[in-house]
């Protein structure tokens, strides 16, 4: 009897089932290593802080009126904010509060002060509207207001609307300067101003009194000087008072004046001349951001209150081509070009 086949048939199979479970431990050998990975948090960034914007300042009087502080405002706010300054208001401001960071300071009055303020802070530029004749420092600049331009000015607008040109005015005596530069702005529109119907007088019929004289003094100088027949009176704010214009709305005449008309003479209100201090900034903003002052710039002059007047010789009216030549004579003033005592030019 034979053993050498079941033992063969045993030894296959043993064999067989250790090459199985070495296939399965290689395979176990070959699985990738599994990496474990960390996240990563990103650092928290530090906040760089944003300087404040630099600043334009209006230095407004406490007194002064609602409507030309609320003008001044509404200005220099538009100006600083196409500048990006940021803008603010006071009623006055020391020079130990002037920081680095106030570009510019617009003064409607100009401080005593005005030199060493200045001087305190190179980096500022000053800007003062002023009728005092004042050379500005470096940083400074002056917009110059001269009322004998609104006087100037005034004999030419009455002489320009004047039927006849019968030009009146009642001026204070004491104001000479004025007084003559309204003289030569009539005579600068029509020379010696003769009327060509009666009565045949020259033109303009003045009327001087003291400062301070009554209404009853002013209105004995009206009728005094309308005996020649006067189609506008020029009336200046010094002259003018509630009982003269009661009196005047009577008269067949229109009024032309350097103030608000008074309520009383409103339905004879012509025109108001006066002077503008204000709208020269946009002229010069540029350069005060620039850095660049030193300089005194005339003030503009404006024309308001414009009104219709009928009187006897006909209509007082400011039409577009009488403005136009109201604004060649202002250009000429303010360039220096029309010099206001004198018509010889």
């Amino acid at each position: 009897m034979s053993y050498s086949q079941p033992f063969s048939k045993g030894l296959f199979t043993t064999l067989v089932m250790l090459s199985f479970s070495a296939a399965l431990f290689g395979c176990s050998n070959n699985q990738p290593d599994v990496v474990e990975t960390q996240e990563t948090v990103p650092a928290t960034a530090t906040p760089i802080p944003t300087p404040a914007p630099d600043r334009a300042v209006l230095a407004a009087p406490a007194d002064l009126s609602s409507i030309e502080l609320t003008k001044a405002q509404s200005l220099i706010a538009e100006l600083a904010a196409g500048s990006g300054l940021e803008f603010e208001t006071r009623s006055e401001i020391f020079a130990n509060e002037i920081t680095s960071d106030i570009k510019i300071i617009v003064f409607l009055e100009q401080p005593d002060n005005l030199g060493s303020l200045a001087a305190n802070a190179p980096g500022t530029q000053f800007v003062a509207i002023s009728s005092k004749n004042w050379t500005p420092p470096a940083n400074g600049s002056i917009i110059l207001k001269n009322e004998d331009h609104v006087a100037f000015l005034s004999g030419y607008l009455s002489a320009l609307l004047a039927p006849n040109f019968r030009v009146g005015a009642l001026l204070v005596s004491e104001n000479t300067q004025f007084n003559q530069a309204f003289n030569n702005g009539v005579s600068y529109y029509c020379g010696h101003c003769a009327a060509v119907i009666y009565p045949l007088n020259r033109y303009p019929v003045i009327s001087h009194q003291p400062a301070n004289s009554p209404p009853a003094n002013w209105q004995a100088a009206f009728n005094e000087i309308n005996t020649n027949k006067i189609n506008v009176l020029f009336l200046p704010g010094d002259a003018a008072s509630a009982e003269l214009g009661t009196y005047l709305t009577g008269m067949d005449v229109a009024v032309i004046g350097n103030q608000a008309p008074p309520e009383e003479l409103r339905s004879r209100w012509v025109a108001t001349i006066s002077s503008d201090g204000l709208s020269p900034l946009r002229e010069i903003w540029d350069n005060l951001l620039e850095g660049q002052g030193g300089k005194v710039v005339s003030a503009n002059l404006k024309i308001s209150e414009v009104n219709f007047i009928s009187v006897a010789d006909g209509l007082v009216w400011l039409s577009q081509g009488k403005m136009d030549l109201l604004n060649k004579v202002i250009t000429l003033l303010r360039k220096d070009q029309i010099y206001p005592y004198s018509v010889i030019q």
